[in-house]
């Protein structure tokens, strides 16, 4: 009867310490532009509390979507797999692939990430898919979905 336990809880440590206790980030991902491009537009709605405030709202609203949509064009067609050690990045049949680690775990649906370059980056998992945090003022998220 000992054994049992002893069992289970060396197979418990062994899914644990391979990475496979549930590590969402694995699977093969696309850009999801109109969540993404969503999130980045959603500050600039006015709500009925706070109509719009004339002209000049209007022409900064109108570049940043337009900044948004040339940033987003990075990852126009981009595939993004995650194995438990590797991060594949493929491009119209072109791509790189490197190492990365999970550094920080800030809470159950946040990763760091640090990948082999040194970049450090940060991935949540949100009802959709995933999203990416971009580095720079504002830290827009980049939001995933699954390949289908």
């Amino acid at each position: 009867m000992a054994f049992l336990p002893r069992f289970a809880l060396l197979l418990l440590m062994s899914v644990f310490l391979t990475g496979c206790g549930g590590n969402w980030l694995i699977g093969k991902w696309t850009i999801d532009q109109d969540r993404t491009l969503e999130a980045m537009t959603a500050d600039q709605n006015p709500t009925p509390d706070e109509p719009g405030k004339g002209l000049l709202k209007d022409i900064v609203g109108g570049l940043q979507k337009g900044l948004s949509r040339v940033l987003l064009a990075q990852f126009e067609g981009v595939e993004v797999e995650f194995t438990s050690s590797e991060m594949r990045r493929v491009q119209g049949g072109v791509g790189e692939a490197q190492l990365y680690e999970i550094i920080d775990r800030p809470d159950a649906s946040s990763y760091v990430v640090k990948y082999a370059d040194g970049e450090i980056v940060t991935w949540s998992k949100v009802e959709s898919g995933i999203r990416l945090k971009l580095t720079g003022d504002g830290g827009m998220w980049v939001y995933f979905r699954t390949v289908e």
